[in-house]
């Protein structure tokens, strides 16, 4: 991704995620599931969204599935940067609740009767860069720990397993992108930042990956750590 287009994703998400912790920590109801969230990170990050011209729309997609380049230009398709739920293909199994695309690497395939304004006439599109927010919220889970009445130690509870399962799982997820922000919204407050770091640090890319967390008393994030 060009260099000039990270410092304004990861400063508008910082913003709205200072906005998104005002309006949770107030009423945190206002979230029933994590898709709220998602579309209402998307609406605050609308300054991301302005239509562009892809001037790549000059290749056809053959029966085999490959993709194949036109020697004549076919002209430039008007689309946004900022998807929900899309992979780096189309059809292809999303990567990112919401991803930022860097429009410079997208292609487009297009049929015989091409047409700008014809959305029927493009086959599919595909694209190599940009930046990924994935999302996962804790409604369920409320104690961390549990105490073994013979040994007296604690241990992680089976829900706190599942939780750091599933952000695992997006942290691989949100590896492929050029820049990334995963964010646990955790209705029960399971985590302090030391706890955070410890679990997932050590797994997020450093420089290219950040963590976000809000519960209804706190919000921070945290950064990769080289090991």
């Amino acid at each position: 991704m060009h260099k000039s287009w990270s410092s304004p994703f990861v400063e508008t998400f910082d913003n709205a995620f200072h906005q998104l912790k005002v309006e949770y920590q107030e009423a945190p109801f206002r979230f029933l599931t994590k898709w709220d969230i998602v579309s209402d990170l998307f609406c605050k990050l609308k300054d991301l969204a302005e239509l562009a011209d892809v001037e790549t729309g000059r290749f056809t997609m053959g029966k085999d599935g490959r993709w194949r380049q036109k020697k004549a230009r076919t002209g430039s398709i008007s689309t946004s940067p900022m998807h929900l739920g899309v992979g780096f293909e189309k059809d292809e199994k999303a990567k990112a609740d919401i991803c930022f695309i860097d429009l410079h690497t997208m292609q487009f395939a297009v049929t015989a009767r091409f047409g700008k304004k014809r959305p029927t006439s493009v086959s599919s599109w595909r694209f190599s860069s940009g930046a990924g927010i994935s999302v996962t919220h804790n409604q369920d889970v409320q104690y961390a720990k549990r105490k073994n009445n013979q040994t007296g130690r604690f241990s992680k509870t089976d829900g706190l397993k599942n939780i750091e399962r599933d952000v695992l799982k997006e942290i691989s997820n949100l590896r492929m992108w050029d820049k990334s922000i995963l964010l646990l919204v955790d209705n029960h407050g399971l985590y302090t930042k030391h706890d955070l770091e410890s679990s997932f640090s050590k797994k997020l890319k450093p420089y290219t990956m950040k963590m976000y967390y809000l519960s209804p008393k706190s919000g921070f994030f945290i950064t990769g750590k080289r090991c």
